[in-house]
């Protein structure tokens, strides 16, 4: 059984707990000689070409100087990939690396500017008025594009309410797959598992790769009809440097598997994490309890154990009615986590007026305490329990409440149906 104290999403704040070991990690963190912590290397980039290592200075990149420090000198990307012996290839952005990652890549996706840096030689002069040619070209269709860029970014504003994206996650899509892209976690596209689909957490790369191998995902993965590309360049979605060193990039695959919050209560904390699908829970909040002694061992979910079981069973629903609640425990339990999430997560919460004295939650979880009590002795009663949630969450049937609970009746007529 695995166990994390998840960080809260970003823009709804962290527990304490969560503060607590942020805390900790700040004191571990590298410092500086004046005791501030060091965040030049945010601007820097360790860089190598062939078999010589330097230093990659952002800002001097930027401003098309010499930004590669190596061996106390200092050198244009043209003149690094010569000092590194790979001035046959003719391509910097190809032959200088970072991180086993060349530069090129960075630019493509958007870490980097396509600077254009004038190559360094004896033969400079001669060439001089070719290459001011070429700079008076390049800047032309520089402008050309960029035009179109801002035409095609206008007609699209127009044709789409940028609103849509303001909240903390995103539906996207490629092809027939579709997820949820949550914000916080995005960080670039081979890393952080940021879209959650049904059965798993995936990076942009590998949601892109479960639909279309040879797509690009900033270009086919998209959300309201807007391709993920564009919304880095709207800032929408900010990618991290490629040596960030915050916390979330900094956080072990391993723990990116699973939900940062629980998926019955929505909330953080010490979370058990399923070692078959993405759901996390609080002990508290699961059914049945899990198992103390199964701390550091493999542990399922109820959604997974139910997935496993037969359910071709050959008894009306009017047997099933009348049976001990002991023989379908677990079905019960099933149906009752499913609807607790549901009433937490969906309109219930936020319809106006909602108060937890006459619906969702607190009565679910008063049928929650009853089962746990063995207070039922028939299937029927257990449902009946259910519905008499239902008539109190219906009993205004022009607001939210009506909705949710007919949603809830629904699954709960789904969930009992194989039997």
């Amino acid at each position: 059984m695995k166990k994390q104290s998840c960080k809260k999403r970003q823009q709804t704040g962290s527990s304490s707990h969560s503060k607590k070991k942020k805390q900790v990690k700040k004191q571990n963190s590298p410092k500086s000689s004046s005791g501030q912590k060091n965040t030049q290397n945010k601007y820097q980039l360790p860089v190598t070409c062939g078999y010589k290592e330097g230093v990659l200075y952002l800002k001097k990149y930027y401003d098309k100087q010499k930004c590669i420090f190596s061996e106390e000198q200092w050198f244009k990307p043209t003149e690094f990939e010569r000092f590194g012996m790979k001035e046959k290839n003719k391509k910097w952005r190809t032959s200088i690396l970072c991180s086993g990652i060349p530069l090129q890549k960075l630019i493509e996706d958007g870490f980097l500017s396509a600077s254009t840096f004038k190559k360094s030689s004896v033969q400079d002069a001669k060439k001089r008025k070719s290459y001011e040619g070429l700079q008076k070209q390049e800047s032309h269709e520089k402008i050309e594009d960029n035009k179109d860029d801002d035409d095609e970014d206008e007609d699209e504003d127009d044709a789409i309410d940028m609103s849509v994206f303001e909240g903390p996650v995103l539906p996207v899509t490629c092809g027939s797959d579709s997820g949820i892209l949550h914000k916080y976690r995005f960080s670039t596209g081979r890393c952080r598992r940021c879209i959650r689909t049904e059965d798993f957490w995936l990076t942009p790369e590998d949601f892109i790769r479960l639909n279309k191998p040879d797509g690009t995902w900033k270009k086919d993965i998209v959300s309201h009809g807007m391709p993920l590309g564009k919304l880095i360049k709207k800032r929408v979605l900010e990618p991290h440097a490629v040596n960030c060193d915050c916390e979330i990039c900094q956080e072990p695959d391993q723990n990116q598997l699973n939900d940062d919050v629980c998926f019955v209560c929505n909330s953080d904390g010490e979370l058990l994490c399923c070692d078959e699908c993405p759901r996390a829970f609080h002990s508290r909040c699961h059914l049945p309890a899990p198992d103390g002694d199964s701390h550091g061992s493999q542990w399922s979910c109820t959604f997974c154990v139910m997935k496993k079981m037969d359910s071709s069973s050959q008894r009306t629903q009017e047997d099933v009615l009348s049976s001990p609640v002991s023989q379908y425990t677990l079905h019960c339990q099933y149906l009752l986590l499913h609807l607790l999430h549901e009433s937490k997560t969906d309109l219930c919460a936020n319809a106006p007026g909602y108060s937890e004295n006459i619906c969702g939650p607190m009565m679910l979880g008063r049928v929650r305490m009853n089962l746990e009590n063995n207070d039922y002795q028939t299937v029927q009663e257990f449902i009946t329990a259910i519905e008499y949630v239902f008539h109190h969450c219906t009993a205004n049937r022009d607001n939210d409440f009506s909705r949710m609970t007919f949603r809830l009746k629904e699954l709960f007529e789904t969930v009992f149906k194989p039997l």
